[in-house]
């Protein structure tokens, strides 16, 4: 049997999310394809394998993912707030920012739908 997510926001799995990193000057610098790890109507899990790219806490970015229902675009600003490093990856989970309500209420409905799923 499986644990209840305890989490304020459960988390649930999704395939991939385009990911842009702001520059120091707020510029979006060149797009990364990147695989989620989990999604939650607050934040995200993803796994850049990219060698060009550090992530740290408190990187501004962009994420781009689809939701299947629908095939769904949410476009929207994040920030990093944990990073973890290993030899061939890097996991940075962010928190969104400036979500909008329609996206909000698409992800609640997917992460609830997805979790009913498993149930």
């Amino acid at each position: 049997m499986q644990g209840i997510e305890r989490r304020r926001y459960p988390r649930v799995s999704l395939n991939h999310v385009t990911v842009e990193v702001y520059s120091s000057l707020g510029e979006l610098e060149s797009p990364e394809f990147c695989f989620i790890i989990n999604v939650s109507e607050n934040g995200l899990l993803f796994k850049s394998e990219s060698k060009d790219t550090s992530f740290e806490s408190g990187t501004l970015l962009r994420v781009t993912f689809v939701l299947p229902d629908g095939n769904i675009v949410v476009r929207c600003d994040a920030t990093a707030i944990h990073v973890r490093v290993t030899d061939l990856s890097q996991y940075i989970g962010v928190q969104f920012k400036n979500l909008g309500l329609a996206e909000a209420k698409l992800l609640r409905e997917y992460v609830a739908k997805s979790l009913d799923e498993q149930g």
